[in-house]
């Protein structure tokens, strides 16, 4: 069970800088099983090319993103899947007890990002849906070094912030302010990416 005190520190810099990087906001075992999961679906064939837009306006685009994602069902009967949803749920009914910021549903994909891909800068949100308020990313890269490449970059209004994709890594961040982008991959790439809305 998650400190409330991680939930705490966690508020905290997301008041002071809209994102936040945390280390052990999901536990080890559950990474791992996602990561298996993740693997199956990869040599299943089950990844699918990301897309961008939505809805009719919704299409692939290799020049902005070259990702392949599964969208993982609200309510799967993975077990792994259901730990990572209730880990999700405990820390943003705790963000709405605290900041009163209304969330109420999330969606969230497995993300595969193969040798040579990329996804140029962008905001999360859409044009004509204004729901996604943060977004929510954990890396499942347990043997990422320096040079695999894959790095998040948050532009922010006077820096770039570069966060490595490391195993057990989660970052949280207005969708609707921050730029980021995913830099070019020298290897596999996995992540549990979604958002809180």
């Amino acid at each position: 069970m998650t400190p409330i005190s991680t939930y705490e520190n966690i508020i905290d810099e997301l008041a002071d800088k809209d994102y936040v990087v945390v280390d052990g906001l999901i536990e080890p075992e559950i990474l791992f099983e996602l990561k298996t999961e993740l693997l199956k679906k990869h040599t299943e064939n089950e990844l699918k090319r990301a897309e961008i837009g939505n809805g009719a306006n919704s299409s692939v685009n290799d020049l902005i993103r070259s990702d392949k994602i599964s969208w993982i069902d609200k309510d799967s009967k993975v077990s792994c899947e259901q730990d990572y949803y209730q880990a999700v749920h405990a820390f943003y009914s705790y963000l709405n007890r605290a900041c009163f910021t209304g969330i109420s549903d999330f969606e969230f994909h497995y993300a595969c990002y193969e040798q040579g891909t990329f996804y140029q800068k962008h905001i999360d949100r859409f044009k004509n849906d204004s729901n996604r308020k943060f977004s929510f990313i954990t890396y499942l890269n347990d043997t990422w070094q320096q040079g695999d490449g894959g790095e998040l970059k948050l532009h922010l209004d006077d820096e770039v912030i570069q966060v490595e994709p490391i195993f057990g890594k989660t970052v949280i961040f207005k969708s609707h302010l921050i730029e980021h982008e995913v830099v070019e991959n020298h290897k596999q790439r996995f992540s549990v990416t979604g958002w809180l809305k």
